[in-house]
């Protein structure tokens, strides 16, 4: 396995679902599950749109897929559900990062989690760990105005670690996410999870690898 380099950094920033958590397979199973329980049809390949968007979005864009008789809020409330229920016994934390995680501990690296995910969930997801400890800013869906891939969120974590984008190191696994993070300045590392990542975005990146156990510090 071919190892990446890292630059010095001020600030390390996360995204959390697909770069921490190899969680959008769940999503995208809920999504299929949950559709075929009002009788709409919707595909794994169908979910590609979805992958690193904000779940408003998600929902919005379902509304206009979906059949005119579906109850848009019955089907949130199902689908929030069907993901709760996945997440018991198949989140799992993704290659590597546990491991490089520390490593920024050890090297008191400030830290920001950068996520689309509402802050309730995001907090849920890191039940059965001690990651959320160690983040001193979290930014949520509903910190920011705009949804990746526009770059207010990486913005707004900076901001709030006083520290200049081009000073930190963001870590994404999604094209709407790199972007976001390449739009706001920052230093990043694409860690591709469920869908490929487009070519013109991967040009732009610091760098393009398969997991976290390729990085090492200077």
């Amino acid at each position: 396995m071919k190892q990446f380099m890292l630059p010095n950094a001020k600030a390390m920033l996360f995204d959390m679902d697909g770069t921490i958590f190899d969680s959008e397979s769940i999503y995208c199973q809920a999504w299929v599950d949950t559709a075929a329980k009002f009788n709409q049809h919707f595909t794994a390949k169908m979910y590609d749109e979805f992958a690193g968007v904000r779940s408003a979005e998600c929902y919005r864009m379902a509304s206009e897929m979906f059949d005119a008789s579906v109850d848009m809020q019955s089907f949130i409330s199902a689908h929030q559900t069907s993901v709760a229920q996945l997440k018991i016994h198949n989140l799992r934390v993704k290659q590597g990062f546990d491991q490089f995680f520390r490593q920024c501990i050890d090297k008191n690296l400030p830290m920001a989690l950068v996520t689309s995910t509402r802050r309730e969930i995001a907090i849920k997801n890191f039940s059965n760990t001690d990651y959320l400890a160690y983040f001193d800013v979290m930014i949520c869906a509903e910190d920011v105005k705009l949804a990746k891939p526009e770059p207010e969120c990486y913005l707004k974590a900076c901001t709030e670690l006083n520290t200049e984008a081009m000073n930190t190191l963001a870590f994404e696994d999604s094209n709407p996410g790199a972007l976001a993070a390449i739009r706001a300045g920052c230093q990043t590392i694409i860690i591709p999870d469920y869908l490929p990542i487009e070519p013109e975005i991967a040009e732009k990146a610091l760098a393009v690898v398969d997991s976290f156990a390729q990085l090492t510090f200077e």
